[in-house]
């Protein structure tokens, strides 16, 4: 890895809070942020101040007239359904401009410092991949990932490889690059038959000169960490090696783990850390300008925190303490938090005991064998 990892954060992000009761709650930022750096972690990256995105930035990929709509929500308490905003989901709020700004400003923090060459980055306030043109969704006002590759893209036109494994689909994303063959779009998550926003289906597979470029694998409820795995190894492995990418962008969303509160997946710590630890192989032995990850989706802010941690451990090569510290567990108490798991790992005897594996697994191989034909070919596969 080229440099320090570049880590944006400032408590200016806890603001994006739409309601006390939503489920999206800044203490999950501010529980990985206290964990890193108890753990020390956060000694070792270059933790930025992040920068608030402008008009200019966040019309690389929204309306002017979805911009006007969140401002006037944000400075006049105005609702407006047909933007997404004044939703159950997305409820206003006074700060939802400035916030939402400072989301994607953290994101293109770290994209400039990949584009000036010197770091990998982590920035676990972005991820906001529901997010549409002209509609915010699904928690999401604006998309900085969008936003991010956009600006990447004006510079140069660079490859970029987008994996997504959040529980939902990441269908923002998706869309924006759906006739694309510049970015590749993979996305693991439970089928849109069970969870939002709907979509993320087989058949999915992009449009125009974009055919073959969006990857889709959805999983019915139970699929956990041996179907991650088993999707990985089979079709995202393969496509990053015929796609060679210059930059990996990654949607690390937790709420696939069984912990989780709003999805029905049941991944384990053991699945996340194979996959991040084969994602920063890969990305450091292909891809030339490096990897730029960002959070996502998890509704159990502690169980966000030592999972992020996790990951931004993997990042940094470095071997971690796998008991969560004592003082770290007071906090979350202090804070009204009482499921607090004892280690940064699950214990080995985690098992999915709810669901058919059989069904699961049946299922999965149908959907690999589709997704290989209607994909692979495009890529020399």
């Amino acid at each position: 890895m080229r440099g320090k990892l570049v880590y944006p954060y400032s408590d200016a992000l806890l603001e994006y809070e739409f309601k006390t009761d939503h489920p999206l709650k800044p203490d999950r930022l501010k529980l990985t942020h206290l964990l890193s750096k108890q753990l020390g972690l956060l000694d070792l990256v270059e933790e930025i101040e992040p920068t608030l995105a402008t008009r200019e930035d966040l019309e690389l990929f929204h309306a002017p007239e979805f911009i006007d709509a969140v401002i006037d929500s944000g400075t006049n308490n105005n609702v407006h359904p047909q933007y997404g905003l004044g939703t159950a989901d997305n409820p206003i709020f006074p700060l939802i401009h400035e916030t939402g700004a400072r989301y994607v400003g953290a994101t293109l923090d770290s994209m400039r410092a990949i584009m000036d060459g010197n770091s990998n980055t982590f920035c676990i306030s972005g991820g906001l991949h529901h997010a549409h043109r002209n509609a915010a969704s699904g928690f999401c006002i604006y998309n900085d990932i969008v936003i991010a590759i956009n600006m990447l893209k004006k510079k140069k036109n660079y490859k970029v490889l987008y994996f997504d494994f959040d529980a939902h689909h990441g269908d923002g994303v998706q869309n924006a690059f759906y006739r694309s063959k510049e970015v590749l779009t993979i996305s693991v998550h439970q089928t849109g038959k069970t969870l939002f926003p709907g979509t993320g289906f087989i058949y999915e597979t992009g449009a125009a000169e974009g055919i073959g470029y969006s990857v889709n694998i959805p999983l019915m409820p139970g699929a956990g960490t041996p179907e991650l795995i088993r999707i990985f190894d089979d079709v995202v492995v393969p496509l990053f090696e015929s796609f060679e990418p210059d930059l990996l962008v990654t949607q690390m969303g937790v709420d696939g783990h069984y912990m989780d509160p709003l999805a029905h997946l049941t991944y384990t710590s053991h699945g996340y850390e194979t996959v991040v630890r084969k994602l920063l192989k890969m990305s450091s032995d292909i891809c030339k300008l490096g990897w730029l990850a960002v959070g996502g989706g998890g509704y159990h802010p502690v169980n966000v925190a030592r999972l992020w941690t996790l990951f931004l451990g993997l990042m940094l090569g470095e071997d971690i303490p796998n008991r969560i510290p004592d003082e770290f567990k007071e906090t979350c108490t202090e804070m009204g938090y009482h499921d607090i798991p004892e280690f940064i790992r699950d214990p080995e005897e985690i098992v999915q005991m709810y669901f058919s594996r059989e069904e699961i697994s049946l299922d999965l191989e149908r959907s690999l064998r589709r997704v290989k034909e209607l994909v692979f070919p495009y890529h020399g596969l």
